[in-house]
C-alpha cells in the first residue's frame, strides 16, 4: 500500500459524537447595558412568573460567562432551550422574558365574576378552598383551585409566607424603653464586653407555624401575634467564663 504524506495540511479535530436531535452551541449573552441589567435584576427578584424569573437569572449568569451547558443543568432544561432564551432576548428584549399568549378556549369568566373572585382571594388569601365555596354560593358558578391560582398569578399576587407582628399590641413607652436597653447591650457587645443572644418563647418545630398566603408584590401580610409571652434578651457578662446570665423583659 503506498504511503501518502500530507504537507502543510491543516490539523484535524475530532468533534464529539452528537445525536441528531442535539446541537452543540457555545454562546453567551451580549454585554448588557445598565438599563438591561436593572431590568433583568428586577424581573429575577420581583416577577410573579417563575419562568420569567428563571430566564432573567439565566441571562444574567450567561452575561457573566456561565456556559449554556451549566445553565441547562442548573434549570434542568435542554441546552437548546437556554440557547433560545439568549436568541429571543437578542431579538425581542424584555418581551422575550414572558410566555406569549397561546390560542385556546376563551375564558367563560366575566369581568364582574373575576373581580368577585379576586376580592374573595384577598379577603382569605390563605384559604382558596373557602374562596371556591364562597364564590360558588355567590355566583352559582364553580372555579377549580387551579383556576383560582391562575387568576391570582395573573393579578400579580405571590404565594409567600406571612409575618407575625406585635405592632398592634405595642405600648409606645415600654417599647422605647426596651429599645434603649437593647441599644446599650448592643454597644457592650460591640466592645467585646458581653455576648448577646436573642430568643423568644415560641420554641422550635420542624413544621412551619407561620402560614403562606397570596399577597401583593413588595408587601407582606402581618398577623397579630399573641402577647402572652416575653421577648427575652440573654446576655453573658463575660465572654470567657460565661458568668451570671441576666434577662431583660419587654
Amino acid at each position: 500500500m503506498p504511503i501518502v504524506y500530507l504537507i502543510n495540511a491543516e490539523e484535524f479535530f475530532m468533534a464529539p459524537f452528537v445525536h441528531s436531535d442535539e446541537v452543540m452551541i457555545v454562546r453567551y449573552v451580549q454585554p448588557l447595558t445598565p438599563e438591561q441589567h436593572q431590568l433583568l435584576e428586577t424581573t429575577m427578584q420581583d416577577d410573579p412568573s417563575f419562568r420569567a424569573r428563571s430566564r432573567a437569572h439565566g441571562l444574567l449568569l450567561s452575561a457573566q460567562g456561565t456556559p449554556i451547558k451549566d445553565l441547562a443543568k442548573t434549570y434542568q432544561v435542554h441546552r437548546v432551550t437556554v440557547s433560545a432564551w439568549i436568541k429571543n432576548w437578542e431579538q425581542h428584549g424584555a418581551q422575550s422574558l414572558h410566555d406569549q399568549p397561546r390560542s385556546g378556549r376563551p375564558s367563560t369568566l366575566r369581568p364582574e365574576a373575576r373581580d368577585i373572585a379576586l376580592q374573595y382571594i384577598k379577603e382569605a388569601p390563605h384559604a382558596l378552598k373557602r374562596v371556591m365555596k364562597r364564590f360558588a354560593d355567590k355566583t352559582d358558578k364553580r372555579l377549580s383551585l387551579s383556576s383560582l391560582k391562575r387568576l391570582a398569578k395573573k393579578a400579580r399576587l405571590q404565594w409567600k409566607r406571612v409575618r407575625k407582628s406585635l405592632k398592634s399590641l405595642r405600648t409606645p413607652d415600654a417599647f422605647a424603653k426596651a429599645k434603649r436597653e437593647l441599644d446599650a447591650l448592643q454597644t457592650q457587645e460591640d466592645h467585646g464586653q458581653i455576648a448577646l443572644y436573642y430568643f423568644d418563647e415560641s420554641g422550635f418545630a420542624l413544621d412551619p407555624t407561620i402560614p403562606y398566603a397570596w399577597q401583593e408584590p413588595n408587601s407582606i401580610i402581618e398577623l397579630p401575634a399573641r402577647k402572652d409571652g416575653r421577648i427575652n434578651v440573654l446576655g453573658f457578662l463575660n465572654r470567657q467564663n460565661d458568668l451570671h446570665p441576666f434577662m431583660l423583659n419587654s
